[in-house]
């Protein structure tokens, strides 16, 4: 249950990420998403019983998402609960100097530039030197926002009433999360 995660509609797509993988608000969808990778590589051929799983992660998916938003609906405090997460994750990221979408393109950079056949091994290896420390920027960047210890508390007691919340909401919250995550351990 600690895995609950936050989504920002504001925000770009690699900040979504970490977001989602962070963060709490919308476990079922961070949750859910890397289900969806899994499940998706599970090849045409695959057993019956692995695509039988793999339906019944996504049905799990879809009830678990339709009860996010529907406690969301009956429950703005939570919205407002995860603008002040998100809004205190934005003002850290911005301290420590966080910027996934500049890593993304430096990344993107490096990955064409290593793709000329023209450059030398010497050359190439620094490229790749570049990206190992930018990559290693990242992580400490990512390391010292999670290492708020404000920013985690506001995110544990989001995720404690969300939790509490989706299962007034619905009763069976509790046990489609104990399927999911089963039915996840078994394709992975």
């Amino acid at each position: 249950m600690n895995n609950i995660s936050t989504q920002t509609l504001h925000q770009s797509a690699s900040k979504h990420w970490f977001i989602k993988m962070s963060l709490p608000l919308l476990f079922i969808t961070a949750m859910v998403l890397a289900p969806f990778a899994n499940a998706s590589a599970i090849s045409a051929d695959a057993s019956r019983e692995q695509r039988d799983t793999v339906n019944r992660i996504n049905a799990i998916q879809r009830d678990l998402t339709s009860i996010r938003q529907q406690t969301l609906q009956a429950n703005p405090e939570l919205i407002t609960q995860s603008k002040e997460l998100e809004a205190k994750f934005e003002q850290k990221a911005k301290e420590v100097g966080y910027e996934p979408d500049e890593f993304i393109n430096k990344a993107q950079e490096i990955q064409e530039l290593v793709k000329d056949s023209s450059l030398t091994e010497k050359e190439r290896s620094e490229l790749i030197k570049e990206f190992t420390a930018a990559k290693q920027k990242m992580a400490e960047q990512r390391q010292a926002i999670i290492a708020d210890k404000e920013l985690m508390t506001m995110q544990e007691q989001l995720q404690q009433d969300m939790m509490m919340a989706m299962q007034e909401q619905d009763p069976n919250t509790e046990k489609l999360v104990d399927e999911l995550n089963r039915l996840i351990r078994t394709i992975q």
